[in-house]
């Protein structure tokens, strides 16, 4: 449903203006704008759903505005592009909005924001979109996966490379749908997940238990933030995805061991091994931000747990490290700076942002830290990698180089640690036996990630 007045569009105006012209990060922007504004949760959910519908969108929407623009899009006044793209967004892609009235809206919106005159232009445009643009839609051509998926070409190129094109059309489709949320209870202090549920509810907010994961939660409905939760103040969850969430199950953490985190912040996974300790053994959790470790912290602190201690340390130096850590852990955990081509339907900032010649820096970072931290695992410890991309250089190649060059460790089979309804996928359940698994997105409607276990050898 519209908005009930004009400020949920000014506000997701301003929002997009920050992230698509002056680089801003949409959750960041987001969270800011919507912090006591005082709109409805209506309202809320849908400035949230134009702003990041807008950006996940946007490659096709330029695509569509472009037949009926006199110059290049990109030569256009910022605020003019801005109402232009999320009017397009309206009209093409928004459920519940008439497409009369989201052209009069932005109309209105750019008349207050835009040069003078700027408004006529914007209707002209909006108009012959609302009558033509779904058609063209429709008609996108099959070679243009970039358009129709709403990628730079060449992240459209790379997904065709890695999957073949149907296989990687599947999976780009799937990077255009709404992504769950799901939440972790924090069984350290949640004993039984029915008490939580039941404080939610009495919250407003309702879940029901994962399909996949019986220990997860799906808070129903698109809402996307929640940190003013009583309950989540308390502790009594995080927010997190399933496939992340996975890299705890697989690590099986004893509550005597001690770990090691090198890319820890911003402390999902830290917190999750702690708690699967039980608030027990002891966590050493890396990072190279001061600020990003601050997260972890202050996490730790509101799921109550103690085992923690954050360090400030660059896991591609970490080698050098003699005076803070222990000589070697029990487990080695490795979630690695990565592309993050897993997240795009989470994360749409991403579209923006990801270049190949970004990818293929990362890849030298990655076995840098996988070379650094598997120093550190003890004769018959566990060293984990994990990446939240699907690409095959970052995710098994590097894996499988870093095991050529290192006779000394094996991957561990964790066919046993998948969730039931996961073992129903024959291709995980078989990679899994191998000790390295990629989720992709269109199988089983979760982030994509890559998860691989080694063991130092005795």
């Amino acid at each position: 449903m519209p908005p009930r007045q004009d400020e949920a569009r000014n506000t997701a105006y301003r929002c997009l203006l920050e992230v698509l012209e002056n680089q801003g990060y949409s959750n960041l922007v987001l969270k800011q704008e919507l912090a006591g504004s005082g709109m409805s949760e209506q309202d809320r959910s849908f400035v949230t759903a134009m702003v990041y519908g807008t950006i996940t969108r946007m490659y096709t929407i330029d695509a569509m505005l472009a037949p009926y623009l006199r110059k290049e899009l990109g030569k256009l006044d910022a605020s003019v592009r801005t109402c232009l793209r999320m009017g397009a967004w309206q009209v093409l892609f928004a459920y519940g909005v008439k497409e009369y009235a989201a052209v009069s809206a932005t109309v209105d919106l750019a008349r207050e924001v835009c040069p003078t005159g700027a408004e006529t232009m914007v209707n002209a445009v909006l108009r012959k979109l609302s009558k033509e643009g779904r058609s063209a839609l429709e008609n996108i051509p099959a070679k243009k996966a970039d358009i129709r998926y709403s990628l730079k070409s060449e992240i459209a190129g790379c997904f065709i490379k890695w999957y073949g094109r149907e296989k990687a059309e599947r999976i780009m489709e799937a990077y255009l749908s709404i992504p769950k949320v799901d939440l972790r209870p924090n069984y350290h202090v949640v004993k039984d997940e029915n008490d939580l549920i039941s404080a939610l509810d009495k919250e407003g907010l309702r879940v029901s238990r994962d399909p996949l994961y019986a220990k997860a939660l799906v808070l129903d409905g698109n809402r996307m933030d929640i940190s003013g939760s009583e309950s989540y103040q308390k502790g009594l969850f995080s927010v997190q995805s399933l496939s992340a969430m996975l890299v705890g199950v697989i690590c099986d953490p004893d509550p005597s061991w001690n770990i090691l985190d090198t890319c820890s912040a911003p402390g999902g996974k830290t917190c999750h091994l702690a708690e699967l300790m039980n608030g027990q053994g002891h966590i050493d959790a890396l990072d190279a931000s001061d600020v990003r470790l601050r997260m972890v912290d202050e996490t730790a602190e509101r799921l109550g747990l103690s085992s923690i201690s954050t360090l400030h340390y660059d896991a591609t130096f970490l080698k050098d490290e003699k005076e803070k850590l222990l000589p070697s852990y029990d487990l080695v955990l490795c979630d690695v700076p990565c592309s993050g081509l897993g997240l795009l339907h989470r994360k749409p900032d991403i579209r923006l942002t990801m270049t190949y010649e970004k990818m293929q820096s990362l890849v030298e970072v990655q076995k840098e830290i996988l070379e650094n931290s598997s120093l550190r695992v003890r004769e018959g410890g566990c060293l984990v990698y994990s990446t939240c991309t699907v690409n095959p250089n970052e995710n098994e190649l590097q894996v499988s180089a870093f095991l050529e060059g290192h006779p000394e460790f094996e991957c561990v089979p964790f066919d046993g640690l998948l969730p039931e309804e996961l073992k129903k996928n024959t291709r995980l359940l078989e990679s899994a036996k191998e000790g390295k698994m990629t989720i992709l997105p269109d199988e089983e409607g979760m982030d994509g990630f890559f998860i691989a276990k080694m063991r130092r050898k005795l």
